[in-house]
């Protein structure tokens, strides 16, 4: 029994001395293929961008792994770096470059998986002792992964890195608009959708001249989700911002979806006085005028069954002002790039009766 045991202690010492020269020999040979890839960006075209990144990419990989290997313990349980130097040189010198390869190869829809692939050894990267004391970028690395994680609606990652950019400084604006992208994304209910909401809240009150956040509370409240008390928000922002197209744009999305077209048009005139350039503006305009000009038919044509006298100049003066919106939308965009202005002009120039408009744009229609 005593013989097994001694047999036992003297294999498995072997197998830790075989595995601690294992070890050395990946990492000398790691260390020999890092070097092999350094010496090759001499012979690389400054114009062959993709190929210089990727060995760079493969010199940092090589370099982690052959000091990796290089840190596992002696027979004496002592770690003895060889390769150390070299490692530690080649890290601090090709490491921030995986910061460029990830922007120019991540931006290329053909080459994003390796960009997000040297954005993701980066952040390994900054954890080695060897780069102690660099240049962190990793909020940088962390919110790139997380804008392109989002683009491929991975939005679990694109979350877990958008948290990793907030806790820095020249990202955490960037990584609240990512994280607030993948919220919108993932809202299932209430809870959800309240959360996403206060988040909004905050990013516009910290910059409310940000056109953006007042499009996402647009786009929120166009979402088919529980209802909230958005439009004492939206008075709130015009209260502070009233020479502001943008509150009352959304105070015009807002009663247009409600189908309360006065007071939709009334504040989409108000953003057309302070921005007579939006184009979807107008167009909403004309549409609103349009849907008034029917209720207001309806109500008229309602009367004279009654036998009640009403003039038709009650609902065609509507369409008038309708159609002189949707002239201004044709004559900014002639080729419908923006908005479809066709249907609503050809429904106001319907019931003015203008046959020679009529005409005339059933042959654009013919000629789509």
């Amino acid at each position: 029994m005593k013989k097994i045991i001694i047999l036992l202690v003297f294999l498995n010492f072997s197998l830790f001395v075989l595995a601690q020269q294992d070890a050395y020999k990946q990492a000398e040979s790691y260390h020999h293929l890092a070097k092999k890839e350094e010496s090759k960006l001499k012979n690389i075209s400054i114009r062959d961008t993709v190929q210089y990144y990727t060995t760079v990419y493969n010199i940092v990989d090589y370099s982690l792994k052959s000091d990796e290997l290089d840190r596992k313990p002696n027979k004496k349980n002592k770690i003895r770096t060889k390769f150390d130097e070299d490692n530690k040189t080649r890290l601090n010198s090709f490491c921030p470059v995986l910061i460029d390869a990830g922007k120019f190869l991540a931006s290329k829809e053909k080459y994003r998986k390796q960009g997000i692939n040297a954005f993701s050894l980066y952040l390994i990267a900054k954890k080695s002792p060897l780069l102690e004391g660099s240049i962190d970028e990793s909020g940088v690395a962390s919110y790139y992964l997380a804008y392109y994680y989002l683009k491929e609606k991975d939005y679990v990652t694109a979350d877990r890195y958008a948290d990793d950019a907030l806790k820095y400084d020249e990202t955490a604006k960037a990584g609240a608009d990512v994280k607030a992208e993948c919220m919108y994304e993932q809202m299932a209910n209430e809870s959800d959708s309240l959360k996403y909401l206060a988040v909004l809240k905050r990013l516009y009150n910290a910059d409310p001249t940000n056109e953006k956040y007042f499009s996402w509370i647009m786009r929120f409240y166009q979402k088919p989700t529980a209802k909230f008390n958005l439009e004492d928000f939206v008075d709130s922002r015009l209260e502070n911002n009233y020479n502001s197209p943008i509150p009352w744009i959304l105070k015009g999305e807002i009663a247009m979806h409600a189908r309360r077209w006065e007071e939709a048009v009334d504040a989409y005139k108000h953003a057309d006085k302070l921005d007579p350039t939006l184009i979807p503006l107008i167009y909403n305009i004309g549409v609103c005028l349009n849907q008034m000009g029917l209720q207001i038919r309806d109500t008229v044509l309602s009367q004279r069954k009654k036998g009640e006298i009403v003039s038709e100049t009650l609902y065609t003066k509507v369409f008038a002002e309708a159609r002189d919106y949707l002239e201004r939308v044709r004559a900014k965009d002639p080729r419908r790039n923006k908005v479809d202005w066709i249907g609503p002009l050809y429904m106001a120039y319907t019931i003015l009766d203008d046959k020679l408009k009529v005409a005339e744009l059933e042959s654009i229609l013919e000629k789509k």
